[in-house]
């Protein structure tokens, strides 16, 4: 199940990158960066109900848990059994909820599953861990915003039965993974406290989209309650600020990132757009440099490839691309890429090789429905040569 941020194009707003910082010393919370004065706080959904299941639920789930630990099934394993006997009808429609909305709604995203997942783990104390791992979107797009997906893995913990003294090497569980696809690739592990931002920082994004900025302000204020170093947060930040109007804020925000080692391709990519709002061009450049040193995923590399590709470095552009192919095969996006290289080249036996392999690839359906739909405009034009 795919977690989507809302990003405003050119100007990257969330993504799932995170660098920590390098050194010991504590840095100065981001928040205290803020011009408080340019919003006015609202009341958000406390962090308390964010988990909080209905009195009705929470007494089934017991009665459901009892009857389970009867016939030996392992903790970890019944909240697992119990969810897939609550979300054969679930519609994912990118909705951040929280455990009791996705629980009555039956949607959400793979956050909200997340959430609704760590509700029933509350109940018995039944220890989690988390896995985020990052993904190019095809989802929506729009002449200002672009819907982007992250994925959010849980781990339930088997109990500990081992001996006083020992240690496992890698503690056994189960884990809960909605829609499991191979086109992804590992950030980071993950806590509940990192979920919670994520909560919070989602619905910031989505009232930032709807210019409510107040209210986008007031859930930012929380997410960042739980992780403060996480440069997503300060670029959703600094976004914020100037779409409210204040790029001095805005800018102050971007130098702290990169002055503590903050950074995300996202935050780059945002203090880019903004440097060149600025007419900053040696700030520019120097940010586009940044950017190429500090790509870390297969995405960002395809997000370089891209920009060679709009300013016409095909060679560079098809480098960096066939050099994806070889080092993660299974994804789908550099063959796309590629295709759309060699199309422009008018390489069009070529580029139907690379979307063919593209759509091989494709696990999302979505994605395949676009390369598929490529793919046949393109035979057809093949055909008629």
């Amino acid at each position: 199940m795919k977690q989507v941020f809302i990003i405003i194009l050119l100007a990257s707003l969330i993504g799932c990158t995170s660098t920590e910082l390098p050194s010991s010393t504590e840095p100065q919370d981001p928040s205290s960066l803020f011009n408080h004065s340019l919003f006015n706080e609202q009341a958000v959904i406390p962090e308390a109900d964010i988990f909080l299941l209905p009195t009705a639920e929470q007494v089934q789930f017991h009665a459901y848990h009892q009857d389970a630990l009867t016939k030996g099934v392992r903790e970890d394993r019944i909240i697992a059994n119990y969810l897939n006997t609550k979300l054969n009808e679930f519609t994912y429609d990118g909705a951040t909820l929280s455990a009791a909305q996705t629980l009555v709604q039956d949607e959400g995203n793979c956050i909200s599953l997340a959430i609704l997942t760590q509700a029933y783990a509350n109940l018995i104390d039944v220890e989690t861990s988390f896995r985020e791992v990052a993904s190019i979107p095809v989802y929506k797009k729009t002449e200002r915003t672009l819907l982007v997906s992250n994925h959010f893995k849980t781990k339930l913990f088997a109990p500990d039965d081992n001996p006083e003294g020992w240690i496992s090497a890698i503690r056994p569980g189960t884990v809960i993974d909605y829609f499991p696809a191979q086109d992804i690739y590992f950030v980071s592990t993950a806590t509940v406290d990192d979920l919670t931002a994520k909560f919070y920082a989602n619905l910031a994004t989505n009232e930032l989209l709807n210019e409510q900025f107040d209210k986008s302000y007031s859930y930012l204020k929380q997410a960042f309650k739980h992780k403060k170093t996480d440069p997503e947060l300060i670029n959703l930040a600094a976004i914020l600020h100037r779409r409210a109007g204040d790029a001095d804020t805005a800018k102050r925000l971007f130098e702290y990132a990169i002055q503590h080692s903050l950074i995300s391709s996202n935050l780059l990519s945002s203090y880019t757009y903004l440097a060149a709002e600025l007419n900053d061009m040696i700030l520019v450049k120097k940010l586009e440099a940044m950017s190429e040193a500090s790509a870390k995923t297969p995405f960002d590399i395809i997000n370089i490839a891209r920009k060679a590709f709009m300013n016409q470095h095909y060679t560079r552009a098809e480098k960096l691309l066939s050099e994806l192919v070889q080092e993660f095969p299974y994804l789908p996006e550099p063959y796309f890429e590629l295709a759309k290289l060699h199309y422009q080249k008018n390489n069009l036996s070529t580029s139907q090789h690379f979307l063919s392999e593209a759509l091989l690839k494709a696990e999302d359906q979505k994605k395949a429905g676009i390369y598929q739909a490529k793919l046949s405009s393109l035979e057809q034009l093949l055909s008629k040569r």
